[in-house]
């Protein structure tokens, strides 16, 4: 309803996107607080737009709400563009009840927009004592006998999501070959049809075999390192009946492994199922993959371009980031089923990529604060992981309740007499452990994984790092976690703290170059003792900002000769430095490599998911399905397309394109206040770029200028703009474009 004097948009225009604490769908979860958060994408009704107010309703029922009654709240028009995590501020809300909401919103002309879709949600127990901040438990959803559906506290549940085979086939020898398009983290639902024949038993027991690999129309029995390979019976009857698998339950054994829900059946990876039944009149009616993960939009984002091996490369990580939720959090593989820190952060980084989900990392983020693993760098990507969810929601709340928890993974109680943390020399204590949330025996430095041992003589994947007492790489990784907390310590209101670490991270810069920059060669060295440069000892210092610009020619020569002599776990970070130092060309030609330390070759070997390792020789029991290795899925619309937040919850945007070789290229990236499209097309004596914001975020657009172009137009939405433009480094930048979609030409 329209008040009096008010101008209204369409109808079609309304608010979208609406999330209650963080979750997309919480009529399918159970909220585990009395003090809800709301937030919605604000419709862009008109070029630049933005929301100069809002008005939200919480009713006892959907009826209420039809008639625009919010019983248990009504905020009435709140002025202002804030239109993320607003707190409930109603009648005092019950446990095990379900409630209703919707939004409107007003534009910057003051017209108000239709109301948004109604989004249910569910609160449960709030009172409950939770084992650490952030648990969550599965419970049951609905109270009428026969209609509960279980659910998970706080996060999206996990659910089974059929595909069907691409290809369906009775072999010569009377098997039957299934095979579907990818593999995933499923069970199966076989609908069978035996006809006994008269007289003979009426029930038997069959075969059943799947995997990961295959031999043309046969699955490969013996497919090496950790790829997968299992037979299991199946009893069967005669006559038409779906049949689902009884895989035997997952046995954890590592510190905090995890294992299905007694009311789940269990899941292991495959793509291809093999019914044995020779001697029998059988045939296969149906077959159903039921692939275990978090519900997702494959609609929220993609990335196309001119170099269709770097198109697959986009979609082979995309499905492997959804595929490896199937616990519900970022414990991905089949064969630990753990989390760990450093692969949960860029599992972290492709889901927020590619789709409009926060809830799953934010619980697997508290759930690592309280669980740390032994690796001495995968404690900094704690405080990594609680910095990517500010500057991906813009919500400080996490901030603030871990902060103290967080401050010792800064590991300063490490520090020795030089200035530098060690995990050899004595600091690592009980006192110590117990304060970062590690019950293990002790911290190890990592640098990468795998490292050198009898089955990888050569080395393992450090590129021969010579480890001392004092290493660069965990100093770098120090000095980054510094930087960050200081950040933290000024949202959480502590100047003095903030100060303090600024101090802290200004003298280790100091330190870092004195113990380990090599100023005759120009390069860092591993450690404290050796002269030994590795790769990971020049690209962390690149990536975390410890390179003095006059060093960067020296120290990225260096780097170039390395090659990929670097784990999947590191060539994120090889990556992510190489595009910082505007090495585009360097850094797409690792992209793309055809190796077999690359993408191309998980592609070549017939894995549908993203590898532990590049290949099985680096790693002897290397698995078909890990997340920790789909980085490019990310750093394609972060670094090749180049959005990337400059404010926290993208507010403010930078989008700057590092085309390298590529003609053109478009991407779609989700974000909390709605998607960003881009896309450019790249051409001898131009460059073109179209750009579409959401509402209430605004955007610095560089152009790439080419090499010794010193005369320019450009050109926006059909006028060519004289103001504020500025030429910065190889860029023209473009200031304050607002919402909505901008064409721009660069001729020159």
């Amino acid at each position: 309803m329209i008040g009096a004097g008010q101008l209204a948009i369409a109808d079609t225009v309304r608010p979208s996107g609406l999330m209650t604490n963080l979750l997309t769908k919480p009529e399918k979860s159970v909220i585990t607080t009395r003090g809800p958060m709301f937030s919605w994408v604000v419709p862009t009704s008109e070029p630049n737009d933005f929301q100069t107010g809002y008005q939200l309703l919480v009713a006892s029922s959907p009826r209420l709400l039809e008639a625009d009654t919010g019983d248990m709240w009504d905020s009435g028009k709140v002025d202002g563009r804030n239109a993320l995590h607003i707190p409930y501020a109603g009648t005092s809300l019950q446990a095990q009840t379900a409630y209703y909401w919707k939004v409107r919103t007003w534009n910057k002309s003051g017209e108000v927009s239709a109301y948004s879709e109604v989004q249910q949600f569910n609160i449960g127990d709030a009172g409950r004592k939770k084992q650490w901040p952030g648990e969550s438990r599965w419970v049951q959803l609905g109270t009428e006998p026969g209609q509960e559906t279980w659910t998970l506290e706080d996060r999206p549940p996990i659910q089974y999501h059929p595909t069907y085979p691409v290809h369906v086939d009775r072999r010569t020898d009377g098997v039957w070959f299934i095979a579907f398009e990818r593999a995933g983290f499923a069970n199966v639902a076989l609908t069978l049809n035996w006809k006994s024949a008269p007289g003979d038993r009426t029930d038997t027991t069959l075969r059943v075999r799947i995997g990961e690999k295959n031999v043309g129309d046969s699955i490969d029995a013996e497919p090496g390192g950790g790829v997968i390979y299992r037979e299991y019976p199946l009893a069967i009857k005669a006559g038409t009946h779906t049949y689902h698998l009884d895989i035997p339950r997952f046995e954890p054994h590592y510190p905090h492994s995890q294992t299905m829900p007694a009311h789940m059946m269990e899941v292991i990876p495959f793509r291809f199922v093999e019914v044995v039944g020779a001697d029998l009149n059988l045939s296969v009616v149906s077959a159903e993959q039921l692939s275990l993960h978090v519900p997702s939009d494959e609609y929220a984002s993609y990335f196309v371009s001119s170099d269709t091996l770097l198109n697959k490369i986009y979609d082979l990580c995309r499905y492997s980031v959804i595929a490896n939720t199937f616990n519900g959090d970022y414990a991905a593989s089949q064969r630990e089923r753990m989390m760990y820190e450093a692969d949960a952060y860029i599992h972290q980084l492709g889901h927020y990529a590619v789709d409009r989900e926060f809830a799953t990392a934010r619980y697997s983020l508290e759930n690592m604060i309280y669980h740390a693993t032994w690796p001495t760098e995968w404690i900094s990507h704690s405080i990594m992981m609680v910095w990517a969810d500010f500057m991906h929601t813009g919500d400080t709340s996490v901030i603030r309740k871990n902060y103290e928890v967080l401050k010792p993974k800064l590991m300063t109680a490490l520090t020795m007499p030089n200035g530098l943390i060690s995990t050899t020399t004595g600091l690592v204590t009980d006192e110590f452990k117990a304060a970062i949330f590690f019950n293990g025996e002790t911290l190890r430095d990592i640098v990468d994984w795998p490292q050198r041992s009898a089955a990888l003589p050569e080395g393992g994947e450090t590129d021969s790092y010579v480890f001392t007492d004092y290493n660069t790489v965990v100093n770098a990784f120090h000095y980054h976690t510094l930087k960050l907390m200081e950040k933290m310590a000024r949202i959480v209101g502590n100047g003095r703290e903030a100060e303090q670490l600024r101090k802290t991270h200004a003298r280790l810069f100091k330190t870092f170059q004195r113990h380990f920059f090599d100023p005759g060669r120009g390069v860092y060295i591993d450690g404290i003792g050796t002269d030994h440069a590795s790769l990971h000892a020049n690209l962390y210092p690149l990536v975390f900002g410890l390179v003095p610009e006059k060093e960067k020619p020296q120290v990225l020569a260096h780097i170039k000769t390395k090659g990929m002599a670097c784990g999947v776990y590191s060539a994120n970070y090889l990556l992510e430095g190489l595009f910082d130092a505007e090495e585009d060309a360097y850094a797409l030609s690792l992209l793309t490599s055809t190796s077999d330390r690359s993408w191309y070759n998980m592609l070549r070997v017939g894995a549908t998911m993203t590898t532990e390792a590049w290949d099985t020789k680096y790693k002897n029991n290397n698995g078909w399905s890990h997340a920790w290795s789909a980085s490019p899925v990310h750093i394609l619309p972060r670094k090749v397309i180049g959005i990337t937040p400059s404010a926290p919850g993208f507010k403010r945007v930078a989008i700057k394109p590092q085309p390298a070789g590529l003609s053109w290229a478009k991407a779609k990236l989700p974000t909390i206040r709605g998607p960003i499209e881009t896309s450019f097309d790249q051409q001898h004596r131009y460059f073109e770029m179209i750009v579409s914001l959401p509402a209430n975020m605004e955007a610095d657009v560089y152009l790439p200028v080419p090499p010794g172009v010193d005369h320019f137009t450009v050109v926006q939405n059909g006028v060519e703009r004289k103001e504020g433009t500025v030429l910065k480094g190889s860029y023209v930048l473009l200031k304050d474009v607002g919402a909505g979609r901008h064409e721009f030409k660069l001729t020159y």
